[in-house]
């Protein structure tokens, strides 16, 4: 029975993961193999999905959950994309949030289905520039969680090399070393290119996860994610003519930013359709990126607004700021809502399916 290769990419919110896994699929596919891709998020209405989807991507969704907890149906996604197109590789991208995955996920993987299932090193980004800014402290709930993402690594991709000077990079590489020491690194840009071609040659290797599980405090993990408001929304409209698209984007993430301090930020993602183009937006520690762009900046005609905020904040108060900033940024249009469904909440203690130690 043949193996299909399954790659992992973790990493704290916003470090990049989706633009990494669909620029390996985009590499990968132009070089003759073919790919799935697993999405992830605890809630519903995923930005990433349908943004993998409208570049011509087989996507698998895992929700309402992070793989750990919906083992059962991460399995089940990766065999229906085995039985349906038999990629050469599935790239799969966990929940943000989520960690202790050598223990909950590779390892169940490894030892129950590896005759269906070729484990790949777990490869964890880190953003360089937030890491720059503040590096993991393990006495807080979120320095903790991201500290042990780097721990459980086995290759560290040390992403947004961009955004930091050259001289910063041997100071992040021996801090990241301070954790893992035995993690080979890479450093990412997404912007030039670099590192490209050494993540793509760890992905076609036939190097496996051999990587112990780490320790981890659950009551101090759930607490971690428990911080986080997690608002999904779908709004639906109709834009008039040379509607700009770009203005609507940008003033829902000014206004979302201006009531939050840029720490507590996590990542906020935002795609825009209509009829004549489509914009894809994030907002990650207070800097707005455009992540990719279908047509022109104006958009007209039936159009759906997808948001994700991973927001500290009550699920309460972010679900109030979301949908404020939405009529804030179709007010200047005079755009009606025709019709939104959305929720808001905050993640429930991680109850593992499996978690295999030794």
């Amino acid at each position: 029975m043949m193996t299909t290769r399954i790659v992992f990419l973790g990493g704290f919110l916003g470090a990049g993961k989706t633009t990494l896994m669909n620029r390996l699929a985009t590499e990968l596919t132009g070089s003759g193999s073919t790919v799935g891709l697993i999405t992830n998020d605890q809630g519903e209405a995923l930005v990433d999905t349908q943004f993998s989807r409208s570049r011509g991507f087989q996507v698998a969704e895992v929700l309402k959950g992070c793989f750990c907890c919906q083992f059962n149906d991460l399995l089940l996604s990766a065999r229906g994309l085995v039985a349906d197109h038999a990629p050469d590789f599935i790239l799969a991208e966990p929940v943000g949030s989520c960690t202790d995955l050598q223990a909950t996920v590779v390892a169940p993987l490894r030892s129950i289905y590896g005759d269906e299932f070729e484990v790949a090193p777990l490869m964890v980004l880190v953003d360089a520039g937030g890491l720059l800014e503040a590096a993991p402290d393990p006495e807080t709930l979120n320095g903790y969680l991201r500290k042990h993402q780097i721990a459980e690594a086995e290759i560290i991709v040390l992403s947004k090399s961009d955004t930091v000077q050259a001289g910063d990079l041997p100071r992040l590489r021996d801090l990241i070393r301070t954790f893992n020491p035995p993690a080979e690194i890479i450093t990412y840009s997404a912007v030039s290119g670099e590192g490209t071609k050494q993540i793509l040659d760890a992905v076609r290797s036939a190097r496996r996860s051999e990587h112990a599980p780490v320790d981890i405090d659950y009551d101090r993990y759930a607490a971690a994610e428990a911080e986080l408001g997690w608002y999904n929304g779908t709004f639906r409209f109709v834009l008039p003519p040379q509607t700009d698209s770009y203005s609507i984007a940008l003033k829902i993430m000014g206004y979302v930013s201006s009531h939050y301090g840029d720490g507590d930020l996590a990542h906020v993602k935002l795609l825009l359709t209509s009829e004549k183009n489509a914009l894809k937006m994030n907002l990650v520690n207070g800097n707005v990126n455009v992540d990719g762009v279908k047509g022109s900046r104006y958009g007209e005609g039936e159009a759906t607004l997808t948001l994700n905020a991973r927001v500290v904040s009550s699920p309460d108060k972010l679900s109030e700021i979301m949908r404020a900033a939405v009529k804030l940024a179709l007010g200047a249009p005079a755009v009606d809502v025709g019709s939104f469904e959305d929720t808001c909440f905050s993640p429930g203690r991680p109850n593992p399916t499996h978690r295999i130690t030794g």
